[in-house]
């Protein structure tokens, strides 16, 4: 209904990327049957077609899609075809809150427009830093700048939260939920949806890697390749799946330095449960991304991160994974010893316990001044509880903005 008329409030979510699609998806499921609520997901097409196909094994889809013209590609360009895009969704909605996640050019616009449309903005994976405004680039700037705009900081570690507290963002402001992509994996392997490629083959080991961060462009990039195509030349027991990204100029880089090893295997973009059952049947990941890390470990993978610092501290504080940078030696010799340890298994996730969806849902509803219930009106695929993995992170009281 909104905020310009009467009845029940309505929270929109924010999404333009795949990650966001995936993380937004098992708080949306449970908002979807909460009886207290309406809920709306706008796609700001950002990256076109990528948030249904994220929501799509959820058993969710956009509720409204934006068309951006975009003929540079710039960060300038994207900007403000979204400026003026959310901000026509909201004059014709008016919503009672605005929820954007992570740190994608969606949630930095998006919480600005929000801001200035003076809807309460709650920001979920709130808090994340690197404490470097050039790794990643711009997300780490992205983050810092949603913080100034939100209401209500879902923030999915203890970590996460004492670093908003460090900026000055008052307590009552700030709850720690976990993470929800570990809902969402958990959501996956509970219903049978994650899907190993057929083309995996479970008698070879699997190294599973992925480059594409803006500050790794370049050199970095060439480094990181190198190093990947001399790991796969000198082991002939293992085989490569690198994961390419959709920009041409990245996977053409990608394509000169690798498509000549026989045992390395150019993979396209997947479907969200294809990707997480190719992470589930590795035995190592070497990557840039930040989702990545939080998934890998949370499968019981390894991880090799290619970058100089991460806002993911849990993963190298847990013993989860390492960082090494772009360096071809650093790299191959972190590869090595990883690959040399004996195979562990999935157990606590430093990221959250499966139940992150159901604590934001009741921080949200305490913003908006709600009753609280026992438990969202859920459709019986959504509310099965996942099996206990317990937080590794001691963390305070999950507690309500309210308390």
């Amino acid at each position: 209904m909104g905020r310009g008329g009467a009845g029940i409030p309505e929270i929109m979510m924010l999404a333009g990327t795949r990650p966001e699609g995936v993380k937004i998806a098992p708080l949306v499921r449970l908002l979807h049957h909460d009886p207290r609520v309406t809920t709306s997901v706008v796609d700001t097409g950002q990256q076109p077609g990528r948030v249904d196909e994220a929501l799509a094994p959820f058993g969710l889809r956009a509720d409204v899609t934006l068309t951006l013209d975009r003929r540079s590609g710039l960060l300038a360009e994207l900007a403000a075809g979204l400026t003026g895009g959310i901000e026509q969704v909201l004059t014709r909605h008016r919503p009672d809150a605005v929820v954007v996640h992570g740190d994608t050019t969606t949630a930095l616009i998006g919480a600005l427009v929000a801001f200035w449309n003076g809807i309460p903005v709650v920001h979920l994976e709130a808090g994340l830093r690197s404490h470097d405004l050039r790794q990643p680039f711009p997300e780490e700037a992205n983050r810092s700048l949603v913080a100034r705009c939100a209401a209500l900081h879902l923030a999915p570690t203890p970590t996460a939260r004492n670093n908003l507290l460090s900026e000055g963002i008052p307590a009552e402001q700030v709850v720690v939920t976990g993470n929800t992509v570990v809902d969402a994996l958990h959501i996956l392997l509970r219903e049978g949806l994650a899907r190993t490629p057929a083309w995996v083959d479970p008698r070879r080991r699997l190294l599973v890697a992925t480059v594409h961060r803006r500050e790794n462009w370049g050199a970095g990039m060439a480094d990181v390749l190198r190093a990947l195509a001399r790991i796969a030349g000198e082991r002939d027991d293992l085989d490569l799946a690198l994961v390419t990204h959709p920009n041409p100029r990245l996977a053409d880089q990608v394509r000169a330095a690798l498509g000549h090893v026989p045992n390395a295997r150019l993979v396209p973009p997947l479907p969200y449960p294809e990707m997480i059952g190719l992470l589930r049947a590795s035995c190592l990941v070497v990557t840039d991304s930040g989702g990545l890390q939080e998934e890998a470990a949370s499968l019981g993978v390894p991880v090799v991160v290619t970058r100089g610092t991460t806002e993911r501290p849990e993963i190298v504080r847990h013993r989860a994974g390492e960082l090494v940078g772009t360096d071809p030696g650093r790299i191959m010799e972190a590869v090595g010893r990883r690959l040399a340890e004996p195979a562990g298994s999935p157990g606590q996730s430093p990221f959250g316990d499966g139940r992150a969806g159901q604590r934001c849902v009741r921080a949200i509803t305490t913003l908006l001044g709600l009753p609280h219930v026992l438990t969202p009106r859920v459709h019986p695929a959504a509310s099965v509880q996942p099996p206990p993995v317990p937080v590794v992170a001691a963390s305070p009281p999950l507690s309500t903005p309210a308390s």
